[in-house]
């Protein structure tokens, strides 16, 4: 009887049955698709469109200094003041010279006329009027270098006053008042015209032929007549919020580096552009085409490169590798690898992995405001590095119901 009691309990166990769990959720999104125009892209630096290192004309101990370290300054306003009391002397010694230089040039003139006088009447020798004449001549040569003397004594006494020569941001001063200053050797101060900013950036050699090929073809225009639009954006900035354009192309290719410089001008009426920033830059080329965006959360990159994740029809997720383009808005061109009716994971890219069945919920593909990085073919994005391995297959012998 108690046998067939533990036969019976043993009958009535339930038995272990693994039961998978369900797909993991992602959410899809198919590219969009825009017209966006080419472009290349560049990292530069930015310089002051003018420096102007400041130096006395005279010499002389420093008597005033008219200006707050780093202000703004306009063209004209005065900035340092050199002792003005040598210059004032030396220019009323000129002064008086000239006062001299006149009264004798009258007494020259009186006896030139006297002796003229005395020629015509036979009273003094034409030798002593032609000694008259000379020393008129002179007279009037004494003038004229005592009048001189007074135009560089007056030129000395106004370099005394050291004004802006532009207008710009000054630096902090290097002397100190009373400092004993040397004509044209002692560095008084610094200024840089930050409105416009300039910006230095390198053309390859590939790109410059590129370029002079694109030029010949009549795709884009003639550089000279319409200098190249370009777009510039600090490493903080969202996009490329500053607009200007190329000033000076460098003729040449430098041979140790294979690359030509270029320069552009950018408006900075707010100085927010400072010289020596490491900066973006993007110059568009030819016409808009038609393209294929993506969010750059969305692509993925590892040791095969730049990918992403695509969910087909049967909801399996499969692994593809892309050519990437140039960034826009937080999103990526994608030259190769998808195409505009495909699903492409945008968000859940840690539980999605290669061949794995998923539950996509579909969704739009906008785009957003995120900053760009440095905007080349080789971005890195901040998806995973590459797909997640696949997950050891579970022990029915451990699992329950």
């Amino acid at each position: 009887m108690l046998c067939a009691g533990v036969l019976l309990m043993g009958g009535c166990e339930r038995e272990n049955k693994f039961v998978p769990p369900p797909p993991p959720q992602v959410s899809v999104a198919q590219p969009l698709e825009t017209e966006i125009a080419d472009a290349i892209e560049f990292i530069g630096n930015t310089r002051a469109s003018a420096t102007v290192e400041l130096r006395a004309r005279v010499n002389g101990y420093l008597k005033q200094i008219a200006f707050e370290d780093g202000a703004n300054v306009k063209e004209g306003d005065l900035l340092f003041v050199i002792d003005e009391a040598p210059f004032q002397v030396a220019l009323d010694i000129a002064n008086a010279e000239v006062q001299r230089a006149q009264a004798d040039l009258q007494l020259q003139e009186t006896e030139f006329r006297r002796t003229e006088t005395l020629v015509t009447q036979k009273a003094l020798t034409q030798s002593d009027l032609d000694q008259s004449a000379a020393e008129l001549a002179t007279a009037r040569a004494n003038v004229a270098a005592a009048e001189a003397v007074v135009r560089r004594a007056e030129l000395d006494l106004g370099y005394c006053q050291i004004r802006a020569p532009i207008s710009g941001r000054i630096g902090r001063h290097l002397v100190d008042r009373g400092s004993l200053i040397q004509a044209e050797q002692t560095h008084l101060a610094t200024i840089e015209s930050l409105d416009p900013i300039q910006a230095y950036f390198s053309l390859s050699e590939s790109d410059l032929l590129r370029f002079m090929e694109m030029f010949r073809q009549h795709e884009i225009p003639d550089p000279e007549q319409n200098p190249p639009v370009l777009f510039l954006g600090l490493d903080n900035s969202v996009g490329y919020p500053y607009q200007g354009a190329i000033d000076f192309r460098e003729m040449g290719v430098d041979p140790t580096t294979g690359t030509a410089l270029r320069r552009g001008l950018f408006a900075n009426p707010n100085n927010e552009l400072i010289p020596g920033l490491f900066v973006r830059i993007r110059a568009p080329i030819g016409q808009p085409q038609q393209r294929l965006l993506v969010e750059k959360r969305a692509i993925g990159t590892d040791q095969r490169g730049d990918y992403l994740l695509v969910v087909n029809d049967k909801n399996v997720v499969e692994y593809r590798l892309v050519k990437l383009g140039l960034s826009t808005d937080g999103m990526r061109v994608i030259e190769q690898g998808v195409e505009a009716d495909e699903w492409i994971v945008v968000n859940g890219l840690q539980r999605a992995r290669p061949g794995a069945t998923v539950d996509p919920e579909r969704v739009t593909m906008t785009m957003g405001p995120v900053a760009d990085g440095v905007a080349s073919p080789a971005d890195q994005t901040s998806s995973p590095a590459a797909p997640p391995a696949p997950a050891p297959e579970p022990n029915p012998a451990n699992s329950s119901e």
